[in-house]
């Protein structure tokens, strides 16, 4: 049975198809459906050379249906980055809900509307760092945003951002293809052994 987990943000520009793209091509039997209409994901599917992940273009609307047709372990769906009712649907559908964070004020103070979109849906949450700045201590940080209290747990791992996720991007690969012992490499391995134990 398909595991979905559903990657969304209200603020666009937070990585959230980097993020889609890299976890489906070290989940290596996945399918990605790609609802955001900038259809960056589509196109990154078009210049890979591999078959896995499947890339699939459509509108929020129609994830619930094309879900039913999706035949791989695990399926990731790109949002975009607004939470209309589209995007509460697409939440419903999914396993899991992977809310991504680009650390700022201004993104803390628009997270508690997310998060209380997923709680009226009830589907298992955690709250992704993203785009940190290489030199971030990101225990410290995380652990003071867990101080915050925001009600949703914090992912033990957070992603900084690294060259190597445009590089890989730009040639249709994800992180973990392009070099297998990156620190982009290793943070994508550490967030997806969290997040396939939290899927389970």
């Amino acid at each position: 049975m398909t595991k979905t987990i559903a990657v969304v943000s209200r603020k666009g520009g937070v990585g959230k198809s980097t993020l889609c793209s890299n976890l489906a091509v070290i989940a290596k039997n996945a399918t990605i459906l790609d609802c955001d209409d900038q259809a960056s994901l589509a196109d990154w599917g078009d210049r890979r050379t591999k078959t896995q992940p499947k890339v699939i273009a459509i509108p929020p609307k129609r994830a619930a249906s094309t879900l039913k047709q999706v035949n791989s372990k695990w399926c990731f769906i790109d949002t975009p980055g607004t939470l209309d009712a589209s995007v509460i649907e697409v939440m419903q559908t999914a396993d899991f809900v992977l809310v991504v964070l680009r650390y700022g004020q201004f993104e803390l103070d628009s997270i508690s509307t997310t998060l209380s979109a997923v709680r009226l849906i009830d589907r298992p949450t955690a709250i992704v760092l993203n785009l940190l700045h290489p030199s971030t201590n990101t225990q410290d940080l995380i652990s003071s945003i867990e101080e915050a209290n925001l009600g949703c747990p914090i992912c033990p791992v957070a992603i900084c951002s690294r060259a190597d996720f445009q590089t890989a991007a730009i040639e249709g690969f994800g992180v973990t293809e392009l070099s297998v012992s990156s620190k982009a490499s290793d943070e994508i391995k550490g967030l997806w052994s969290w997040l396939r134990k939290e899927c389970k």
